[in-house]
């Protein structure tokens, strides 16, 4: 069966291919491209069925240093309610899983995008509630919008430090969601504060694909629908940044802007445990 298919932020044109697993089209490698130059653009054909999902596990080794509290300048009634902590570094404390780790797929050219991820009309939501930004770290896709919401009953305002994109400083409605968008997608993270409480913190994680995960409460992370082939994948936290100095299932590598090479060849590719020591999380 020949379905083809644009993909929405990139304005790639692709054909994807489905064959019986028992027909003489069903190739042994495992990913096939070609790319065409014509009027129509670039396109890309793939195996609709090459499609497979990397998954892992970010943990943190050392003893972890007392969790601070947060000092509340502005808006003490309502915010010093909630008895906040720094919560830019969270490690569980029973399994050593690392939150909020991002990793995502980094390639300068362009890449096949699922057809599950090409609607994008959902938008991301943002909220400020009880004095935070929740959730701390959103992956969002260029041409997507985002949402930011208020559910405190005092003011907050978004200052987002965009590199490529137009950076947005501006008042949270109380009313309505703040929608912005994003024409280009970022090269890191970018830092998320309200200029109203100086605690508050949040990153942005912009890609035209959406190929991103952030590590949950365990440090697990999955990405699912990534296309066969071999990618680059980074990895990033906003402590230390780029995850270079790590331990992956045991053995000791030394990474360069936090990227790890995997080949996605199966329905299934765990990465297994990628552990960090403790003193990389170090503030000055």
């Amino acid at each position: 069966m020949l379905t083809i298919t644009k993909d929405v932020t990139t304005g790639t044109i692709m054909m994807f291919i489905t064959a019986a697993k028992n027909s003489a089209f069903a190739v042994t490698w495992s990913r096939m491209v070609y790319v065409v130059a014509g009027l129509l653009g670039t396109m890309t054909v793939v195996r609709a069925d090459n499609w497979g999902t990397i998954s892992g596990r970010i943990t943190v080794a050392g003893d972890l240093p007392e969790v601070q509290s947060l000092q509340i300048t502005h808006d003490e009634e309502f915010c010093g309610k909630f008895e906040l902590k720094d919560d830019s570094l969270t490690v569980h404390a029973k399994n050593r899983g690392l939150a909020n780790a991002v990793i995502w797929l980094h390639t300068k050219e362009p890449i096949p995008v699922h057809q599950s991820r090409q609607d994008l009309s959902k938008p991301v939501v943002m909220d400020n509630r009880n004095c935070r930004f929740v959730p701390r770290m959103v992956p969002v896709r260029t041409n997507q919008f985002l949402h930011v919401t208020n559910s405190d009953p005092i003011s907050h305002n978004v200052s987002v430090y965009a590199r490529r994109n137009a950076p947005v400083n501006l008042q949270v409605p109380d009313t309505e969601p703040l929608k912005r968008s994003f024409a280009k997608a970022e090269l890191l993270p970018v830092r998320v504060d309200c200029s109203s409480h100086a605690w508050m913190r949040a990153y942005l994680v912009i890609t035209d694909h959406g190929y991103v995960a952030v590590t949950d409460a365990d440090g697990r992370f999955e990405i699912s629908d990534v296309p066969y082939g071999d990618w680059e994948f980074r990895m990033w936290h906003e402590r230390p940044g780029y995850l270079n100095d790590v331990s992956i299932n045991g053995t000791a590598k030394t990474l360069k802007r936090g990227t790890v090479k995997v080949s996605v060849d199966s329905a299934a590719r765990d990465l297994g445990r990628i552990q960090l020591s403790i003193d990389q999380f170090e503030q000055e």
